[in-house]
């Protein structure tokens, strides 16, 4: 399904588009304003004078066996410098896998990376428990995208587990805060078995309204650490698809014409991020090289990874086959700092 929503208050670029659709029919997302299997986002209308919007489409595969073709979603936005918000969460030590490989660069696909990725990705994930495919000794990162998995047992050897998928869209996860809240301890449950750290669920903006619990995903979060104040959460989890480093900047840091996600305190992990549908090959390359270094430098960035799948074609860094389409050979070969 595809999806699309300008985003006005979307820095210099200003469109925020969004797709997605899932090869399961289990999760597929509609939603006019902003669905996704894995992202989503149209804009809420914001605290203050702008209206900001994204878009988003995604899918995933709710039964936790396998992703689906995962989503994306807008970039959205809300007008205001936004408010402080607490840290949320209680957090906790880190777990077993908050030693796992300092290298940021992953991707978000239904088809496990070959080894040619080996070189210049350290991790990927398929919003779902488990992976079809080696992954070429790539590390794999299961997902409970909804509270139907929610307990379920991880794959042994994991260091991270990524909570609900887009929780604030009816078409994706579809939870209220309070509902996530109520569910997350089974998250933890999950997480416990491998004693791992936990990622928050993965917010988008959420459009059109009806079509969701809330449509600011800042405002979404407060809420669910605020039903969940005794829930560990480790890390944030975000997607975006507005096509410019400006407006993803924005995103993320607070002071800007949205309230940034720095402002829980926590280190982000953007999970879904590319152009929306509209964008070229030769646009998505442009934007990648100018988003990555960015990413790459940004201290409260732990992990990123891009949107790989069929609702963004000319977006999609793997084949059928596990090996690099040529805008996935950029993405191996651009630099990277690994600690």
């Amino acid at each position: 399904m595809l999806s699309l929503v300008s985003c006005s208050a979307c820095s210099e670029s200003g469109d925020g588009d969004d797709a997605s659709e899932s090869e399961e029919d289990a999760a597929t997302a509609t939603s006019s304003g902003g669905s996704d299997a894995s992202t989503g986002g149209g804009g809420g209308s914001g605290p203050s004078t702008t209206t900001g919007t994204a878009a988003t489409t995604t899918t995933g595969d709710a039964s936790g066996s396998t992703g689906g073709d995962g989503a994306t979603n807008g970039s959205g936005s809300s007008g205001g410098s936004g408010s402080s918000g607490g840290s949320g969460g209680s957090g906790g030590s880190g777990g077993g896998g908050g030693s796992a490989s300092s290298c940021k660069r992953g991707v978000a696909a239904n088809v496990a990376p070959g080894a040619a990725f080996s070189g210049g990705v350290s991790w990927w994930y398929n919003w779902a428990i488990r992976g079809e495919g080696a992954g070429a000794g790539i590390e794999f990162v299961p997902m409970i995208w909804g509270s139907s998995t929610a307990g379920d047992d991880i794959p042994e050897g994991s260091r991270f587990l990524l909570g609900f998928n887009e929780p604030n869209f009816f078409a994706q996860a579809d939870l209220s805060p309070e509902a996530a809240a109520a569910a997350w301890p089974e998250v933890e449950a999950s997480a416990r078995s491998q004693g791992v750290p936990i990622v928050s669920p993965g917010m988008n903006y959420c459009g059109p309204a009806d079509q969701c619990h809330g449509t600011d995903p800042y405002e979404y979060l407060r809420n669910f650490f605020a039903a969940c104040s005794d829930c560990r959460v480790d890390y944030v989890a975000v997607h975006w698809y507005n096509c410019d480093l400006p407006s993803l900047r924005d995103y993320l840091e607070p002071g800007g014409n949205l309230e940034g996600f720095e402002q829980f305190g926590k280190p982000i992990w953007i999970t879904e991020f590319s152009c929306d549908p509209s964008a070229s090959v030769a646009d998505q390359e442009a934007y990648m090289r100018e988003a990555i270094p960015y990413l790459e430098d940004n201290p409260n960035v732990f992990r990123y990874s891009w949107f790989s799948a069929g609702p963004i074609p000319n977006a999609k860094l793997i084949n059928d086959d596990g090996s690099p389409t040529s805008l996935g050979e950029t993405y191996i070969d651009l630099p990277q700092s690994c600690d």
